[in-house]
């Protein structure tokens, strides 16, 4: 389960540590490297006394260790084959904590940001700060930062037109993809996507998966009934999953765990984007879970 079970955590509240995770994932896609930045706050935190406010604090020191830890993996993202997706996130339920939106629409939208951007717009929107507070933070004047955030904020409330699905959505797509399979006829499918729609497969160069965004009812739905045409031995299995804050499945195989899926819907209940992580290094965390 990528959502932290209830452990001692010394002086952070499990509350916390759980937004600072959050915080963290949404500069870096990792559930791992979230995870780790947020322990090594910890460990700083331990170590140091006279700390007032727990939460800026360390908001502050996981901003600059993601920061940090961003710009080492800037060669590796840059060189990425295919289109890129976070790693899943897997929870038993629905988040509370709406402000730290994880869905794979909102994080593609954070991706097009730069760092500072973000940043800005974390500690300001999401954490309180005032803007002298997060130019010290980011080495920038409080203006700068304050330009930072209102690119930010407009971008990402520029990027959520779409609306999380329910498990009954998630059920209705596999039915019709099902459906399309059998008949061997493309339409009615197509007919439930959005005009818009676009799908996202995210396989790493590592396994089979689209090298590009597909767009269009007719191309995404061609290509929804390929991959149900390649059925392994044994079939698929599908297993439903809270996934970065909205309902998905995970498709395995007998060999294990293949995908793990995530829909988005427009405001007439179409399916208007399809996310598909198959990279096998993003997983892993969900099977050792």
């Amino acid at each position: 389960m990528i959502v932290p079970k209830e452990r001692d955590v010394g002086p952070m509240p499990e509350a916390l540590r759980r937004r600072l995770v959050r915080l963290a994932y949404r500069y870096l896609g990792s559930v791992t490297d979230a995870e780790d930045v947020v322990q090594e706050a910890s460990i700083k935190l331990l170590a140091s006394e006279g700390v007032r406010d727990r939460e800026a604090w360390l908001a502050r020191v996981v901003t600059n260790a993601a920061l940090d830890r961003l710009r080492q993996l800037k060669a590796r993202r840059e060189t990425y084959i295919g289109p890129w997706l976070p790693e899943p996130v897997i929870e038993a339920e629905s988040p509370s904590d709406r402000e730290l939106d994880i869905s794979f629409a909102v994080m593609r939208t954070l991706e097009t940001l730069s760092p500072l951007e973000r940043a800005a717009f974390f500690l300001h929107d999401l954490f309180g700060m005032d803007f002298e507070t997060v130019g010290e933070t980011l080495d920038r004047s409080p203006a700068a930062v304050r330009k930072l955030a209102s690119r930010a904020r407009q971008a990402v409330k520029e990027g959520r037109p779409r609306f999380a699905a329910r498990p009954a959505d998630v059920e209705r797509l596999l039915m019709a993809i099902g459906a399309a399979v059998q008949s061997d006829s493309v339409d009615a499918l197509a007919a439930t996507l959005a005009e818009d729609i676009e799908l996202i497969s995210d396989g790493g160069g590592k396994v089979i998966a689209a090298l590009r965004v597909l767009h269009g009812p007719m191309e995404v739905a061609n290509f929804l009934m390929h991959i149900a045409r390649k059925q392994p031995d044994g079939g698929w299995r599908f297993g439903p999953a809270q996934v970065n804050g909205g309902a998905g499945m995970l498709i395995s195989s007998e060999v294990g765990l293949d995908t793990v899926m995530a829909i988005d819907l427009d405001t007439e209940g179409r399916v208007a984007a399809v996310y598909l992580v198959r990279n096998p290094e993003k997983l892993a965390h969900v099977v050792g879970s």
